[in-house]
């Protein structure tokens, strides 16, 4: 039986550019020495990575001009826009392809896959999984004190 396996390599595109980033050991290796840190660390930082960040990593992926990556980013991503945000859970998709074993490729890329398919179908962030109560307005004051000490009066003018 013959298997199939996923290449680490993924395509991205930044508008006019189509990328194809390189899930091979040398570029991890590149992206480790670029920045200074484990590739499970600056994996796990990109959604928190600022534009010449995303830029820079880019280019240790490909060996493409920093400078051109980071001005393609520019001219094609609102930073505060879902794209942008899709764009950077390709790269940690792409990076945690690239970082399995070539057996559990195929599940990881599905997986990852489908984590980015859905931030495309989605309206925006939800907090409906939250841990957090639901908000219905303002709280209203229980009259009790929660210091076991009786509340201070305060003086009328004030």
């Amino acid at each position: 039986m013959s298997e199939h396996f996923v290449s680490p390599d993924r395509e991205i595109t930044l508008g006019d550019l189509t990328i194809r980033l390189d899930g091979s050991f040398a570029a991890l290796r590149a992206i480790q020495q670029g920045f200074g840190k484990d590739i499970l660390v600056v994996q796990a930082s990109v959604l928190d990575m600022r534009q010449d960040e995303i830029a820079r990593l880019i280019s240790l992926a490909t060996g493409l001009d920093e400078l051109l990556l980071g001005q393609a980013v520019l001219d094609n991503f609102d930073i505060a826009d879902r794209d942008y945000q899709r764009l950077k859970a390709e790269l940690m998709a792409w990076l945690a392809v690239a970082m399995t074993p070539k057996r559990d490729r195929k599940k990881k890329a599905e997986a990852s896959q489908a984590i980015i398919d859905r931030l495309s179908d989605s309206p925006g962030p939800s907090t409906s999984s939250s841990a957090s109560a639901p908000s219905t307005g303002p709280r209203k004051p229980s009259g009790r004190a929660t210091s076991g000490k009786s509340p201070t009066p305060m003086k009328a003018g004030r």
